[in-house]
C-alpha cells in the first residue's frame, strides 16, 4: 500500500503509528448467507487495511467458552460493530466503547445505524459496501439445471433439471444454470450474489437491492410469472445466459470490490469516532 493510500486510511484524533482495535459481533440473527458475505468483508477489511486489528466474534461459534465470551463483553476496543439483532449484552458492549450497527432489514438501532445498501436507507443511515468472494473450488460445473430454494414453485414443463438448493447454497462447488430468485428483499440479492460468483445468472421481478448488486441489466426481470419463465428459463439455460452471469460477476467485482467495501467501513468508523 502506497504511503498516500495509508495517509487516506487513517483515522482522525488518532496517533497513526498505533493498531486501532475492532471488534465484530454476528448475532444468532443472522443468517449463514449472510454470515458467509459479513465473514468475506472481514478478510477486504483485513487485507486492505493494516492498521486495524480485527477480530471477528460469532455467536454461532461453539468453540467459545464461557470465559473466553465474558472477557469479549468486557474488553473495550475503539469500535464494536454489532450485524444482526443485538444480544442482551450488548447494552454493557454500549457502556465501555463505541458501537457501530448494521441490519439487513428493520431499525431498531443499537449503535450508529448502516446498512448494506442504499436502497431503502434513510438520512444518518451510513451504507457498508457487501463484497463477494470468488469460489476457491476448482471443481468442475456441474450439469445445467434451473435452481430454486422451493420445490413448490410452479415451474413450466421443459426438458431441463430443477435442483433445490435451500440447504446447499454454502457449499463450494461451481454451479451452472439458473437461480429463481424466491421474492424480492435485501436477503434473497444477498443469495443472489453469492450464487452469481459460483457461476448462475439470476432470474427475479424488479429490485432495487438486486440493481446494486448485479446492476439493472444484470439479471433476468420477471415481470409476469406465467409468460416470462418459459423464455427466461431458455434464455438462462443457453448462452444469454452464460453471457449474462459472466456480465453480473464484472459488475459485482468492480462495484463490491475489496477496496470499496473496505473504503466504506472506514468513511462509517471515522463517523463514528469524530462523534
Amino acid at each position: 500500500m502506497s504511503a498516500s493510500a495509508r495517509k487516506n486510511l487513517t483515522w482522525p484524533n488518532f496517533n497513526f503509528e498505533k493498531m486501532h482495535t475492532c471488534n465484530w459481533y454476528i448475532s444468532s440473527s443472522v443468517s449463514d448467507v449472510l454470515a458467509q458475505v459479513i465473514n468475506d468483508m472481514a478478510n477486504a477489511l483485513r487485507s486492505h487495511s493494516r492498521d486495524i486489528e480485527l477480530k471477528v466474534i460469532s455467536a454461532k461459534d461453539k468453540s467459545v467458552s464461557g470465559v473466553e465470551h465474558i472477557k469479549n463483553i468486557f474488553a473495550k476496543k475503539e469500535i464494536w460493530h454489532l450485524f444482526g439483532k443485538a444480544p442482551i449484552w450488548w447494552r454493557i458492549v454500549r457502556l465501555h466503547s463505541r458501537t457501530v450497527h448494521t441490519l439487513l432489514e428493520g431499525s431498531n438501532w443499537a449503535g450508529y445505524p448502516s446498512r448494506f445498501f442504499t436502497e431503502g436507507a434513510l438520512n444518518g443511515e451510513a451504507v457498508v459496501f457487501p463484497v463477494f468472494d470468488p469460489l476457491s473450488s476448482q471443481s468442475e460445473d456441474i450439469s445445467k439445471a434451473v435452481f430454486v430454494r422451493s420445490s413448490k414453485r410452479k415451474l413450466p414443463e421443459g426438458d431441463y433439471n430443477v435442483m433445490d438448493i435451500s440447504k446447499k447454497i454454502l457449499r463450494p462447488e461451481a454451479l451452472s444454470g439458473l437461480y429463481i430468485a424466491d421474492e424480492v428483499t435485501p436477503r434473497e440479492a444477498m443469495r443472489a450474489g453469492i450464487l452469481t460468483m459460483r457461476g448462475l445468472s439470476i432470474a427475479s421481478e424488479k429490485s432495487g437491492w438486486l440493481d446494486e448488486i448485479l446492476g439493472p441489466d444484470g439479471y433476468f426481470l420477471i415481470q409476469d410469472e406465467q409468460e416470462d419463465l418459459e423464455r427466461i428459463i431458455r434464455q438462462g439455460l443457453g448462452d444469454r445466459g452464460r453471457h449474462m452471469a459472466m456480465a453480473a460477476r464484472h459488475f459485482l467485482k468492480s462495484r463490491r470490490s475489496h477496496e470499496r467495501c473496505t473504503d466504506s467501513l472506514i468513511s462509517l468508523y471515522r463517523k463514528v469516532i469524530a462523534k
